[in-house]
């Protein structure tokens, strides 16, 4: 009898161990979603604003990243942020190199000297189609990677195919709707490498440069219609760093392509228009010499930025008949307490072209932005400046700024800001006012620990005992005793019952341990810096430091006594060495 009544009584218990276990099991308490940490280390891979075409009757407007996670994202620009669609590339083929807008469409390449070319929709992810232009096995292992890869699209609704150019020596014409091959050229050439491409009514030029004893740039032009090899010519040039000098834009008095190349041993700027039969390159008249020159992704718009040795900032346009100073940031004067300017820039709905300039000042410990409207003031152009309190302490130094700018009216322009930071950290400003933050570094999570939390009267009681005295502690636990046989019975119900709910609720906001234990704090360190509490491992205005996190202990929980406590072990590399 005594058996068949401890086999029913376990039994009945079982019952309830079990409908425990089917309630947690399978139950994810929270979940962030990331992107990745962006990329900022090419000018064709940057963050950016992108609109919808602008014949579409719904105005969208989005943000495109791609990151370090080999990611393409748009992010919703309003509420908090939030993922509107992402992409995850395999990591086996390669990372993303490039993406482009136009109108509603994305494309990006990807892999080994650009082996993949994808098209999707830009504010839905979906993909259009997809092509491998080659084997990544065949594929050019360049330094940088995306050197050798470009692609353009015709601003006209007569022609929405692709031109491509991939492994610095292959131009390819894909179709815009199915993505099929409509003619590929390549040069043979291996002294040459190619590496921008741009379109003229008839032409597509291939720009690049050839190895002698010096850098040659090399212009090869093409029938747009055919792939035919129209003509291939060569420019003596001084250029010493290769292709990070060389930039392509349309004249903004005709829309005809050209080329603009930087020879930072005499600090010369140089051009030439491609539209005609004979390249006649011109040097810049000025007699400034430069340090810098700046792609600000306005090279539809023929504007970009050049800094003299002084850093300052100059805006210069590409015209039919040579280059032409247009704006200098006179009102925004350079000091020591500055810290290096970044640039960007954006086009509104209306197709005006903005510069933005933004600095940190260690003088006012706040940031600063200043942006330049060249269609402002009846077209005489216009610059205004503001500050905001960007927290270099708890996001380290801002790595990129993309800028969405308008002008209500001709003496007024309205911006917002995606910046990147050191830290991994992606915000959205609206003027001085910060909208959101997302913690990218997350993505990268070196080393984690779980943190045991005290229990609620003992997280009360933390502060309190502290300061007391021996005999008040012995005061305050016989009095606690008196609670032992409460205790004891509600420990009895719990385990006849299996009744938990109200103490496991995940939805308290105060940090405390619930009877079993489960909830912790869950403290993580990334190559960026501990994001938990914001400590920097590290800042510097030129980029991340150079800090790598090894390994993290607790040497203290809740458990042991107040003030938890964990060690966070990390290698540093001495810059120069």
């Amino acid at each position: 009898m005594r058996l068949w009544t401890g086999a029913f009584l376990w039994l009945w218990a079982l019952r309830y161990a079990s409908a425990l276990e089917e309630s947690e099991a399978g139950v994810i308490d929270w979940h962030k979603e990331l992107v990745g940490v962006p990329l900022t280390d090419s000018a064709k891979s940057l963050p950016a604003f992108i609109r919808s075409d602008p014949t579409s009757p719904t105005k969208k407007t989005g943000m495109a990243i791609a990151t370090k996670s080999n990611v393409l994202a748009v992010l919703n620009p309003g509420s908090t942020g939030n993922i509107v669609w992402r992409r995850q590339f395999d990591q086996s083929e390669g990372r993303i190199l490039q993406y482009k807008t136009h109108r509603d469409a994305l494309a990006s390449i990807s892999g080994p000297g650009g082996s993949y070319v994808r098209l999707f929709e830009s504010f839905t992810g979906n993909l259009l189609w997809e092509r491998q232009l080659h084997s990544p096995s065949s594929g050019r292992l360049l330094e940088p990677a995306n050197l050798g890869v470009d692609v353009v699209f015709w601003h006209e609704l007569s022609d929405i195919d692709a031109y491509v150019l991939t492994n610095g020596n292959t131009v390819t014409r894909l179709e815009g709707k199915s993505g099929k091959t409509v003619w590929s050229w390549n040069t043979d050439d291996i002294s040459t490498l190619l590496s921008r491409v741009i379109l003229s009514p008839t032409s597509i030029h291939a720009i690049g440069l050839s190895k002698t004893d010096t850098y040659a740039l090399t212009i090869t032009t093409l029938d747009r219609k055919t792939g035919a090899l129209l003509s291939q010519s060569q420019i003596p040039s001084q250029i010493t760093r290769g292709m990070r000098d060389v930039f392509v834009f349309k004249t903004r008095d005709t829309n005809g392509p050209a080329v603009v190349w930087f020879e930072k041993n005499s600090g010369t700027l140089y051009s030439a228009v491609l539209d005609g039969n004979i390249i006649s390159p011109e040097q810049a008249s000025t007699k400034m010499k430069f340090a810098k020159v700046h792609d600000v992704q306005l090279e539809e718009h023929g504007l970009f930025v050049a800094e003299t040795k002084d850093d300052l900032p100059y805006v210069f346009g590409m015209y039919s008949s040579g280059l032409k100073q247009e704006w200098d940031f006179d009102d925004s004067a350079v000091s020591k307490s500055e810290t290096p300017s970044l640039f960007s820039g954006s086009v509104d709905r209306e197709g005006n072209a903005y510069i933005a300039r933004v600095f940190w000042s260690h003088s006012t410990g706040l940031a600063n932005i200043h942006t330049y409207a060249a269609h402002g003031s009846e077209g005489k152009g216009i610059s205004t400046g503001a500050t905001f309190p960007f927290d270099t302490a708890e996001h380290g130094v801002i790595l990129h700024c993309a800028i969405d700018a308008f002008m209500p009216h001709s003496y007024s322009i309205q911006h917002r800001m995606l910046l990147t930071t050191s830290t991994g950290a992606v915000q959205l400003w609206q003027l001085q006012d910060l909208q959101w933050t997302r913690d990218e570094a997350l993505s990268e999570i070196k080393v984690a620990a779980l943190v045991d939390l005290p229990e609620r009267k003992i997280a009360e009681e933390i502060a309190i005992s502290e300061h007391r005295g021996f005999a008040e502690r012995l005061i305050f636990h016989l009095i606690a005793a008196q609670n032992l046989p409460q205790y004891i019975a509600q420990f009895t119900k719990r385990f006849a019952t299996g009744s938990y709910s109200s103490l496991t609720s995940t939805t308290s906001s105060s940090l405390e341990r619930d009877p079993f234990g489960f909830r912790k704090m869950l403290v993580v360190a990334t190559s960026y810096g501990t994001v938990v509490w914001r400590k920097i491992i590290g800042v510097s205005s030129t980029g991340p430091a150079d800090v790598t996190a090894i390994k993290m202990f607790v040497t203290k929980s809740a458990l042991e006594g107040p003030d938890p406590e964990v060690v966070l072990v990390a290698e540093k590399k001495l810059r120069g060495k």
